[in-house]
């Protein structure tokens, strides 16, 4: 099968492109390879689109946008992974996107007034975007009431029992997600340096999302590692 460069706007095939790959998936069972492959190169190409669309952009600060933003897109790509039974053939894939990325949008500015942090002092500004050093980037876990038993720890995100580590991936690179990361890390020992390279990514940007996830699952981490 032909691909196409999400660059590829001027390719009046690149839309039926797109679409066949959405049709594609829908014929095949839900837990199949067949679909799975086809969802990959879908989401791959919607990553990559600069049809992707950018909702509210210019309305908030930098660094507060690009958290919403990403919280949005991952729901939105879980919409396409879990549910392409919803895209209609007749539509274009990426109208249909950022159809349901503007939505998502909605969703999570909604989520965040409700508690309360849309309107975030500088202060905290600052400190969001504020990279940790990545030799102390490991203390996050190092809480008072949570079990140290390792064993625990590595079923804990080998499991991922509500799979929120998985829905935590990092921007445009939806298989290199939160639990990924903590497997290499915290299972595997292995340094940030090593990771960073073996998915091309800078470690700053792999410590920046880490620490940022890690804070957000803080509260799962206890549910399950309460000591």
């Amino acid at each position: 099968m032909n691909e196409f460069s999400g660059d590829d706007l001027n390719n009046k095939d690149y839309e039926e492109y797109l679409r066949k790959l959405a049709v594609e998936a829908q014929r095949y069972p839900s837990r199949s390879s067949q679909r799975q492959l086809a969802i990959s190169r879908l989401v791959n190409e919607i990553c990559h689109s600069p049809k992707l669309g950018h909702p509210q952009q210019g309305s908030w600060a930098f660094n507060f946008y690009e958290d919403i933003y990403h919280e949005a897109l991952q729901k939105t790509l879980l919409e396409v992974c879990h549910r392409i039974e919803l895209y209609n053939p007749q539509n274009p894939v990426m109208a249909w996107v950022n159809f349901r990325l503007q939505k998502q949008f909605i969703n999570v500015v909604n989520d965040y007034r409700k508690k309360g942090i849309t309107n975030i002092p500088k202060a905290q500004q600052k400190e969001m975007i504020c990279l940790p050093n990545l030799d102390n980037l490991d203390n996050y876990l190092s809480v008072s009431d949570l079990s140290n038993d390792e064993e625990l720890l590595r079923q804990f995100i080998e499991n991922d029992p509500e799979r929120l580590m998985g829905a935590e991936f990092v921007k445009n690179r939806p298989f290199v997600t939160f639990q990924v990361l903590a497997k290499a890390r915290l299972i595997d020992n292995r340094s940030w340096a090593e990771i960073a390279s073996e998915f091309d990514i800078a470690s700053t940007t792999l410590c920046s999302f880490f620490s940022r996830r890690l804070k957000k699952l803080m509260p799962y981490f206890k549910k399950y590692l309460q000591a």
